[in-house]
């Protein structure tokens, strides 16, 4: 029915793309976050009704740029001779990353980039043990951390610190239950390590 009814309204618009483009893109359903909603799930746990957008991994262009820019470091510079990723002083896009058909970096190879021997219309997005310990033991990793920490290392008390890092890293406040836990975990760790625990969490490589 929903099929139908766009397809009667896209002819009366006159077979305009661009209005069907935009009459999808700006519905509600479209705009739908991934977050779960106890109510939704106890009605429709396989997500059926689309009561939220299923759950997606960020390619992995996108996940290297969002760790720079948590850590501040990010190269908005357009253009210019393109860098290899594992290089820890390459701080440019990765969409300007060089592709070295003879070996990927980490980042590409780890997070499903494409074999450039090989023509790919499209991602399979996986999810393996590989990417969490890239993000746990990755000497860039560990630089962002370290960057982070720096970033809010003149802030009075431990509390204010791990709220930064929060906005910083996830774009959000911490609830009064995570800041609680995020204290009792500083009490054996550093800040640096907190600020890596927050990089390595589903939210940060989930789109929103």
């Amino acid at each position: 029915e929903l099929l139908d009814d766009l397809a009667a309204r896209f002819i009366a618009g006159g077979w305009s793309l661009k209005w069907l483009h935009r009459e999808i893109m700006l519905s509600a359903t479209y705009r739908q976050a991934s977050k779960p909603r106890a109510n939704a799930a106890a009605i429709d746990e396989e997500n059926k009704w689309m009561w939220r957008m299923q759950p997606r991994r960020m390619d992995a262009e996108a996940i290297r740029d969002s760790f720079l820019q948590a850590a501040g470091r990010l190269n908005l510079e357009m253009y210019g001779p393109s860098l290899n990723l594992d290089n820890l002083d390459n701080t440019q896009r990765t969409v300007y990353g060089r592709v070295n058909r003879g070996g990927s970096s980490d980042i590409l190879r780890l997070y499903d980039f494409p074999n450039p021997f090989q023509h790919s219309p499209t991602r399979n997005l996986t999810i393996t043990p590989l990417q969490e310990l890239f993000v746990l033991n990755s000497p860039f990793i560990k630089q962002l951390s370290s960057a982070l920490a720096k970033s809010v290392e003149a802030e009075a008390d431990a509390a204010t610190r791990v709220r930064n890092l929060y906005r910083k890293i996830l774009s959000r406040d911490p609830s009064a239950a995570e800041i609680k836990v995020a204290l009792s975990y500083l009490n054996s760790a550093t800040i640096e390590q907190f600020a890596q625990v927050l990089l390595a969490t589903n939210e940060e490589v989930f789109w929103p």
